[in-house]
């Protein structure tokens, strides 16, 4: 039986992505003849758009089978303004091809490529092409790739036996240099694993052009690679069908069209399947028809499979990153990548403006980044793009669709605001009948790191009920700040205290006291305005360096040393976006043409000329209709508006800021006896409640004896628990901070991994319960964190059990980038140990100077630890 994988091909512009695409479909005998993007004629580019600008705008697919495997190719856009198109596709791949240009090594597109990539974790292969052309051989090319883009490429076109091949294998997979010290010899299946977990990529070199290489590559893509269903963690709901929709067209008869990969279940046609429209209602639309496309051409099938990439009509309510049918209620993959520019778009005299947002709303089903809006009483429609070739395409394809003209005013960088110190908001609503009140912790985040949420509110105090509604309530919305009415970024939003009625409390009381809450803490912190910036790489004769550095430096930004090659230069740093948009005609103007700049949008912060930034927004914060910080409170059997900067002076419930700080303080105080006295055990009370609560009660019947000292065959156990006792004593002591990766632990254990196949929930309470109980015998700190596609919430949740902090990442977020992140923040000013069996995040702990226990070995710790509090029982019985 063949094996069914979908593979994404990504790269930078100009790479040969789309010819090596074609190049495999015609090794594989899927297309009879080769056509080539620059004469137009390519099987993939085959909208008129993209034959005259020669790149790729839309993402295609067609299928090819070689040796035992059915691989749909899923082609992607290569230039950075189509990236939003291009991370959508992620969403339903198993696996990357990554195309790097042989002549120009890695651009600045192949590292956001990357960055997303490794954000998802799917395992990538790379192909270098138009190695025909290229002066660097394949160990330079390598050497390049690794500078820019990191670790763990070896190179797969030599001899699986050749010495090369061997060591770069074992230097990046543990398992596999213990496995060849043994065996002498690779074995496939470990190779395919170590792809698969990522701790390898597998390099490959050719010219796509030339047909070279492109055979092998195929070869290693079918040996190294797991089919959809052995990839599948759970297959409990395939009588169940759910498909995840990641893109959203219109036929050449206009027909509307969502394209989808079948993740469990078989899609029948006439099939009446769930949709979660726009507002959140749940919807059943019938199937009409299911399409197999390989380029521009479709076959029409009678139900589509697990595995499968199709398309349907019918669906009318569908949208890109949302699932369908069994994956309906899922949340929205919305990706990370946000337009940074934003246009006023405005149709010709002759076109009524009705008719024009239609066709705008048209466009936004196809790309939601564009975030259209309207205003009442202007002409136009505003939008969001990623840059100007972006702009010149949507301009053509209006043209081309609806037949009319349009032009763009002056488009206008997307600036966003933050805050910088914690302060307390406090949201108060009680018209008569009617009472909440909310008061929510505001602290600055991780830049990048949007808006998370969390709760410290036990539960005898205010119902997780009503917890799970404030939440829910903070991430419903975007916030708008108080120094130009951005959005709001970069901010960790903990709900601290919060009060209901037993009669008169309902939902929509504490969506207004939650919404109140916010504004009400932004109008009292300290605000600033972030603004997106580029890192950049300018190539110009050494001639006109000094004119680049000038610019750079009066745009606040910053740059390496330059590196200078004979007559010509390499300029490498980072600006404000602002400064960089346009720069490319100026370098062309006083360079003579010889100038080239490459940009990539590295995300958002602090803005260099914020002054001027609120002085040109002219906005008001206590005129904004949409937003408000005031409270409303019942006087005398009617609600009376309390202005924000005087809630403190009426609200209900004391600050919270300031008990959490006297708290710390108490904490930090408690903590620092504790370490001056050095680690000491438990009473015997608490250790037989430690015990009892983990293994049951004991009595004299059942009581745990004292093992003699282990012979022969127990020399092993002994040695590991010798060898457990020395880590306690160097990792175990109270100002250490472990770090777990929580699932990892989970499936490291016989008896949780079952347990979770049954029950995840369930396995990670009782993870919970037994690190904490652990954390409570060490007197350290923890924290354990959970991917949070494993939990109901794609918001961010943390919550302490015991003094032991669980956290949840937010969507899009992985525990190993979560772990990485805390490892670095708290690294320099705590002990860190982070426990682990994943390569990755063993190796990025490293890095921030933790250290780090598998998850094998900390289950032998804990292991260990109980077995002193039952020798400990036993003596003082």
């Amino acid at each position: 039986m063949s094996k069914k994988l979908t593979l994404g091909i990504l790269a930078h512009v100009d790479a040969g992505k789309t010819t090596l695409s074609e190049a495999m479909l015609y090794s594989a005998g899927t297309i009879r003849k080769l056509g080539r993007v620059d004469n137009g004629d390519s099987f993939f580019d085959n909208y008129e758009i993209e034959k005259n600008r020669g790149i790729t705008v839309f993402s295609k697919q067609a299928g090819l089978n070689w040796k035992d495997s059915q691989i749909t190719i899923l082609d992607t856009p290569g230039h950075d303004d189509f990236s939003a198109e291009m991370e959508r596709v992620l969403n339903v791949i198993d696996y990357a091809l990554l195309v790097v240009s042989g002549l120009d090594g890695p651009q600045s597109h192949t590292e956001t490529v990357w960055r997303l990539l490794r954000a998802r974790k799917i395992p990538t292969f790379v192909f270098v092409n138009k190695m025909d052309l290229a002066i660097a051989d394949r160990h330079e090319q390598i050497s390049r790739i690794k500078g820019r883009l990191g670790e763990g490429f070896v190179d797969f076109s030599v001899d699986k036996n050749d010495e090369e091949f061997i060591d770069g294998i074992t230097f990046y997979s543990p398992d596999l240099a213990e496995c060849f010290l043994e065996n002498l010899n690779l074995p496939e299946e470990g190779v395919r694993k170590a792809i698969q977990e990522c701790q390898i990529f597998p390099c490959l070199f050719g010219s796509a052009l030339h047909q070279d290489g492109v055979d092998r590559l195929l070869d290693a893509m079918s040996s190294y690679t797991y089919g959809f269903d052995e990839r599948r963690e759970d297959a409990s709901l395939d009588d169940k069908m759910g498909a995840l929709v990641y893109k959203v067209a219109r036929d050449q008869r206009d027909e509307r069209i969502s394209f989808v990969r079948v993740m469990m279940g078989t899609l029948h046609l006439k099939d009446s399947v769930a949709v979660r429209t726009e507002n959140g209602e749940l919807l059943h639309e019938k199937v009409n028809q299911i399409r197999i496309y390989s380029g521009q051409k479709y076959t029409m099938v009678d139900s589509a499979l697990a595995g499968d990439i199709c398309a349907i009509t019918g669906v009318g309510s569908s949208r890109a990153g949302r699932g369908i049918g069994a994956l309906a209620e899922d949340e929205t993959r919305n990706g990370i990548i946000e337009p940074y520019l934003s246009y006023r778009i405005i149709p010709e005299e002759c076109v009524e403006q009705n008719k024009f947002v239609a066709d705008m709303r048209i466009l936004e089903e196809e790309d939601p980044k564009l975030h259209v809006a309207v205003d009442l009483g202007f002409r136009g429609a505003n939008i969001r793009l990623m840059g100007e070739v972006q702009q010149e395409i949507l301009e053509a394809q209006i043209m081309s669709r609806f037949g009319y003209r349009v032009h763009f005013e002056t488009g206008n960088i997307i600036y966003k605001e933050t805050v910088t110190e914690a302060v307390e908001g406090i949201g108060h609503f009680e018209p008569l009948k009617h009472y909440a009140e909310v008061h929510l912790i505001i602290r600055p985040g991780e830049r990048g790191s949007g808006i998370a949420t969390d709760s410290i509110i036990p539960e005898d105090v205010l119902s997780r009920n009503w917890q799970n509604l404030i939440l829910s309530h903070l991430d419903e919305r975007m916030f708008r700040g108080v120094l130009i009415g951005a959005p709001i970024t970069d901010i960790r939003i903990t709900l601290a205290a919060g009060k209901a009625h037993e009669k008169h409390t309902e939902g929509g009381d504490f969506r207004q006291a939650t919404y109140r809450a916010v504004r009400n803490g932004l109008l009292h912190a300290k605000c600033h305005i972030l603004e997106p910036w580029f890192s950049f790489e300018i190539k110009l004769p050494s001639a006109n360096i000094g004119m680049a550095m000038t610019d750079i430096r009066n745009a606040s930004g910053a740059f390496d040393e330059p590196i200078i090659d004979g007559d010509m230069s390499t300029l490498i740093g980072k600006a404000p976006a602002v400064a960089l948009i346009d720069y490319q005609r100026k370098l062309a103007s006083y360079t003579g043409g010889r100038g080239y700049i490459s940009c990539m949008l590295i995300g958002y912060d602090f803005c260099h000329n914020e002054s001027e930034v609120i002085e040109e927004s002219e906005y008001e914060q206590d005129k904004d209709e949409l937003e408000t910080g005031d409270s409303i409170f019942c006087y005398h059997g009617a609600g009376r508006t309390v202005k924000w900067d005087e809630v403190q002076d009426f609200m209900h419930l004391p600050f919270a800021l300031e008990k959490e700080t006297d708290s710390n303080k108490r904490e930090d105080s408690a903590r620092a006896e504790t370490m001056a006295a050095g680690r000491k055990l438990a009473s015997d009370a608490e250790l037989l409640a430690i015990f009892e609560k983990t293994y049951g009660k004991i009595s004299k019947g059942n009581a745990v004896k004292r093992k003699a000292k282990p012979k022969g065959s127990d020399y092993h156990a002994m040695e590991m628990q010798k060898r457990s006792l020395h880590r306690l004593e160097r990792v175990g002591s109270p100002d250490t901070h472990f770090i777990i990766d929580g699932y990892n632990l989970i499936n490291a254990d016989k008896h949780m991994k079952e347990l979770s196949k049954a029950d995840i929930g369930a396995a990670r309470d009782h993870l919970i319960n037994i690190l904490a109980n652990y954390r409570g015998y060490l007197g350290c700190k923890m924290t354990i964190v959970f991917d949070a596609y494993r939990v109901p919430y794609s918001f961010g949740r943390k919550y302490k059990v015991s003094d032991t902090e669980v956290v949840y990442t937010k969507e899009n977020e992985t525990a190993d980038a979560y772990i990485a992140e805390l490892t670095k923040e708290i690294g320099k000013r705590e002990s860190i140990t982070v426990v682990s069996s994943d390569a990755l995040v063993q190796e990025m702990s490293l890095g921030h100077g933790a250290l780090r226990i598998s998850s094998r070995e900390f289950l032998i710790d804990i292991e260990t630890a109980l077995q002193e509090i039952r020798e400990f029982l036993d003596e003082n019985r």
